[in-house]
């Protein structure tokens, strides 16, 4: 009786609370309508970019050079890609490329992971030790010169592994993945040592498999950097046939216009041919050259990304606080 007496006095409050609706001053809406505002310009314009190099690279290059083009392509075409496919450097860098991006992600998570294990043992002699002389680097970092000539002494010049071997460490990403590793339940590995098992076993059995969201968003940063970098290339590499895709975006951009046109008419005869059968008015510009290969080496990114986005916030939050 009691309890229904008190559900009684309650329901006009409840009646009451859920008709009651809070009102917003004018100055309350005027700030959120400018911050709708705000942030449609501001994403309006980080994307308008990349719209328009797209919208430049299904355009006709004399059709590019008779005006500005907004929004849309005039005339439509996929002759610049035709094109810009036959560039035999193009072709060889994309190898080159996809090849740094497999091998060199691989094996830095791999190394980072195996520091950041043994350093997760407190009981590891010179641990101390050990940490401090891997934190010098992030304050006291080589010149241009001496990494050149690290790089001369370790024979690496030239060589496909300059692209790979001095990236396969990375101390502040050790530093979170250590962190990971010391929040996992001790009992597990306690229980497998018992059971037998070494730290080989245990890292490859235990640490590895529930390591993977954190692996998963440091392989993709790794790969993100092994795609976008073109330095590597610029001080250490001059053979022709280990350039990258960004270092050959890097040399079209810089070089003249009519030399960029000439360097890819040259290249091969059957590039040569398809120039000649084409009309004049789908005949690629340089303009238009750099548009449409900045695409081809920029936009694949965009594409991958979807697929990593889910182990972003899992990954990065995972060992980034301890408790």
């Amino acid at each position: 009786m009691q309890a229904t007496l008190q559900t009684a006095a309650k329901a006009p409050e409840k009646l009451a609370m859920k008709g009651t609706k809070i009102r917003r001053t004018a100055g309350e809406r005027a700030f959120d309508a400018f911050n709708v505002i705000l942030m449609i310009v501001w994403a309006i314009t980080a994307v308008y970019p990349f719209w328009y190099i797209l919208v430049m690279s299904f355009n006709t290059g004399a059709d590019a050079a008779a005006g500005p083009i907004w929004f849309f392509p005039r005339a439509f075409t996929l002759e610049n890609y035709a094109f810009v496919f036959q560039y035999d450097r193009l072709q060889t860098a994309f190898v080159v490329t996809a090849l740094r991006c497999a091998i060199g992600p691989a094996l830095s998570v791999f190394v980072t992971m195996l520091a950041a294990f043994a350093l997760s043992k407190r009981f590891l002699p010179g641990r101390k030790t050990i940490l401090f002389f891997f934190m010098i680097p992030m304050f006291i970092g080589g010149t241009i010169i001496s990494n050149y000539v690290v790089i001369a002494k370790l024979d690496l010049l030239n060589n496909f592994l300059v692209y790979v071997l001095p990236g396969a460490f990375g101390f502040f990403s050790m530093v979170i993945m250590r962190t990971h590793i010391e929040e996992l339940p001790e009992e597990l590995q306690e229980s497998a040592t018992i059971d037998g098992a070494g730290y080989v076993r245990i890292f490859f059995q235990i640490i590895l498999p529930l390591s993977m969201p954190i692996i998963a968003a440091f392989a993709f940063f790794s790969v993100v950097g092994n795609w976008l970098d073109y330095y590597t290339n610029l001080i250490y590499v001059t053979d022709r046939s280990l350039s990258t895709l960004q270092f050959v975006l890097y040399e079209i951009i810089n070089r003249a216009e009519a030399n960029t046109l000439i360097d890819f008419t040259k290249t091969t005869g059957a590039q040569q041919r398809r120039l000649m059968s084409m009309a004049n008015n789908t005949v690629p510009t340089p303009e238009v050259i750099k548009m449409t290969v900045m695409v081809v080496v920029t936009f694949p990114l965009l594409f991958v990304y979807p697929f990593f986005q889910k182990y972003f916030v899992k990954g990065m939050l995972t060992g980034a606080v301890k408790a």
